[in-house]
This record gives structure tokens, C-alpha cells and sequence, in this order.
């Protein structure tokens, strides 16, 4: 499963990031300007990795729902997260903050909470297998970057003009973010009937930014067991509750207020979401305060 490992991933965007500003890298999206005025009825935005770097299909677009397509590469196993900084807030800026910020500093992880917005991501899938695919409202004119969390290689959008009408997937299920305990706490919120395969809705109706990482685990898994291995510092990092599949789907970062959605086909059973950004208020991973969740899908 990823929990343990999770945060370690995400850090990698401040490589990435900080490798950019150091170059003055700029976008090395392909392919036509989707700038049309007219209504398009969806708007599909392909990522491709390589060994060297990223690249999009597009390299500019309007404001609006937009679906991303992650290429499968290599032996897969890797994801692509995108973000806009905010005015004034640099690259150099966020790579500072979340070093600092997965090393415990709360100031960092407000600063990074309150200056980079997240629009989610997808997994990297192997070369030869499905595609992934995630979509999101692209709202607001500017630069959106993609990073590939392993490779540390990134690649930037435009965009520009007013917002166009298009649309995105049917969902087959949901799963979003809550706030509890006045704004100190979070929580996940699942649908009774989510399938086991198809598009998944994800609303951060919280106020810090999460993760959304299912694993498969067996049926007998109970809450206690999933409180005596977080709160295990030696706990070996595969669960002994993990199913034998080892089946796991993910949503990346998101920002409170944003909505994606997120293809993804899994077995049926019992799964644990789990999310591990850093605490606004003591630098804690979310998931060692309590942010998990034991349910089924399909």
C-alpha cells in the first residue's frame, strides 16, 4: 500500500520545481492551441513521459473542464500531479515550502497550503496497459504545471481567453474531504453504492489540501487493526491487513474547493483510503490524526 511512502513522493515536487526555476524552463506542450470560441463538447489533453522529460498535447487552452490522459510508460509505478501557484509565489518559493513543509515546519505548510493550488493527477500506468485519465475544472487563466513525481521532469500549460463550455465523464461513485472539529480535523466521506470500476467524483470540501489513496485489503480488516499499524512507528511498510492482490487506486493532491474526477477499475471488496499531507496545525501526517477510512467498493 502507499501510505507510509506517500509523503515522500509528493516532496519530489520540489525537485521538480526548483530544477525549472534553476533553468527557466518553460512549456514543452505540442500540438494545437485549443482556443476556439465556440462550445466544445470535451476536451481531451494528452501526457506523455520519457526517459528525457514531459510533454502535452496542447499547448494552450481556454479556461474550462478539462480532461487529462496519462500515456502509460516504461514499467509504470510513478504518478503526474498538476498546480498553479498564486500571484507572487515562485518556484523557487515552493520548493523551499514543501521541504520544509514534509519536514515538519507549520509555517511552511501554510505557506504551501495557501500559495500552490492542486488540481489533482493520475498514475503513470505500465506500457501496455489503460491509460488514466483524470478531469478537473481548469478555472482561471495563468500557468498550470505537471510533475512526474519520480522522474522529477515537468512540463507547464497556458491558459488563456474565457471559459468554454465542456463537459466531463458520468461518475459511477464518489469520495470526498470533509472538515471536522471546527476546521482542526478532517475526515473522508465515501457513497453507499461507489462500483468497482469507472469514473470516481472527488470534492475537497475540507480546508488543508488531501490525498486520496485506496488499498485493497482483506475482508476481516477492522478498524482497530488499521489504528495499531499508523500508530506503529516499526510496522513493516505492507500491511499484514493487505489483500493478496495488492490493488490500489489514487487521486493526487487537491486543493479545498476543487472537484475531480478519476478513472479507475479495481477488484471488489474492502478498501482503506488514507490521506498523508502534513497538518496545518502540528505538521502531522493527516492519516496519524485520524484522516482513514475502512470501505467497500463494488
Amino acid at each position: 500500500m502507499q501510505t507510509r511512502y506517500r509523503a515522500a513522493a509528493t516532496a519530489l515536487l520540489l525537485t521538480a520545481t526548483a530544477g525549472l526555476a534553476a533553468t527557466g524552463g518553460t512549456a514543452e506542450a505540442t500540438g494545437t492551441h485549443h482556443t476556439s470560441g465556440r462550445a466544445a463538447s470535451r476536451l481531451v489533453v494528452t501526457v506523455k513521459t520519457t526517459a528525457s522529460g514531459m510533454s502535452l498535447s496542447e499547448a494552450k487552452i481556454r479556461p474550462g473542464n478539462t480532461l487529462f490522459k496519462v500515456a502509460p510508460h516504461g514499467k509504470g509505478g510513478t504518478s503526474v500531479q498538476m498546480v498553479r501557484l498564486r500571484a507572487g509565489y515562485s518556484l523557487t518559493q515552493a520548493f523551499s515550502d514543501i521541504n520544509a513543509a514534509f519536514g515538519g515546519d507549520v509555517k511552511a505548510v501554510r505557506r504551501v497550503d495557501k500559495n500552490m493550488v492542486f488540481y489533482g493527477g493520475a498514475s503513470i500506468a505500465a506500457k501496455g496497459t489503460a491509460a488514466q485519465y483524470w478531469g478537473v475544472k481548469v478555472d482561471k487563466r495563468g500557468t498550470y504545471y505537471f510533475v512526474n513525481t519520480e522522474t522529477n521532469a515537468l512540463t507547464s500549460l497556458k491558459v488563456k481567453g474565457t471559459t468554454q463550455k465542456r463537459s466531463l465523464p458520468k461518475t459511477d461513485g464518489w469520495l470526498n474531504a470533509a472538515t471536522v472539529n471546527n476546521g482542526a480535523g478532517n475526515q473522508f466521506k465515501v457513497g453507499r453504492h461507489d462500483a468497482n470500476r469507472g469514473w470516481m467524483k472527488t470534492t475537497n470540501n475540507a480546508q488543508e489540501p488531501h490525498f486520496f489513496d485506496l488499498g485493497h485489503v482483506k475482508r476481516s480488516t477492522k478498524p482497530s487493526d488499521v489504528s495499531a499499524y499508523l500508530s506503529d512507528p516499526n510496522a513493516p511498510q505492507v500491511p499484514p491487513f493487505q489483500a493478496k492482490d495488492g490493488a490500489q487506486a489514487s487521486q493526487q493532491i487537491v486543493s479545498p474547493g476543487k472537484t475531480v474526477v478519476w478513472s479507475y477499475h479495481v477488484p471488489q471488496g474492502k478498501y482503506l483510503v488514507t490521506c498523508f499531507w502534513p497538518s496545518k496545525y502540528d505538521g502531522m501526517p493527516h492519516a496519524l490524526m485520524g484522516m482513514w477510512k475502512l470501505f467497500h467498493l463494488g
